[in-house]
Parts: structure tokens; sequence; C-alpha cells
């Protein structure tokens, strides 16, 4: 998964919820409470409808070919976490095994 994009301080979005927080929300300035309204409303709005498309692969069908669409529905927290404690284990035993193995070869040695 690619890292999340932050947002430059110089992008006019940023600036406006800058803006909307310090003049807007804690200097009383209406003006920059509708604009930073306005800024995560459409923020909020995006996220709620989703991303847009995304092209995976474009290829020419001939007739009598098919294909299959498939949705990969997204690993929840808990299944990331088990994941990266069985991770963690493998690499545990996998160190374990190499000292092992180098024990054994240096009183095989001597």
């Amino acid at each position: 998964m690619a890292a999340k994009r932050r947002p430059s301080m110089l992008s006019p979005f940023a600036l406006a919820r800058h803006n909307a927080i310090y003049k807007g929300v804690l200097g009383g300035d209406r003006k920059w409470m509708y604009i930073g309204g306005a800024v995560w409303g459409v923020r909020s709005l995006r996220k709620a409808l989703g991303r847009s498309e995304q092209i995976v692969a474009l290829e020419k069908m001939e007739p009598g070919q098919w294909m299959s669409l498939r949705t990969i529905a997204p690993t929840t927290r808990r299944q990331r976490r088990a994941a990266e404690k069985s991770a963690e284990q493998v690499r545990k035993n996998d160190k374990v095994a190499r000292k092992d193995a180098r024990l054994a070869r240096k009183s095989g040695a001597t």
C-alpha cells in the first residue's frame, strides 16, 4: 500500500484549513468559518464517495474469450496484526535455527 501523501503547506487547501482554524474558529471570523466548512465538507464528501476508478489492465478480447472480475476485501486491523505477529514468530524461529546451526558447526569442528 502506498504511503499517504501529506499536503504541502503551500497548498491552497492546506492554507484554507489553517486559516479556517486560526482565523475562523479561534479568531471568530465568520468568513473563515464558512470557508473552513466548505473545505472540510468537500473533503468529507470525497472520503464518503470513495476513490476514483483505477485501471488495472487494458486488453482486447477476442470472440470466445472470457474474463473474471473480483474484488479483494481490504484486510482488517486484526488481520494485519495477526500477520505481523506470525511474521515476527517466523523471524525469531529463523534466528534460533541459525544460532543452533552455528553452534552445531562449532561443536562439530572441534
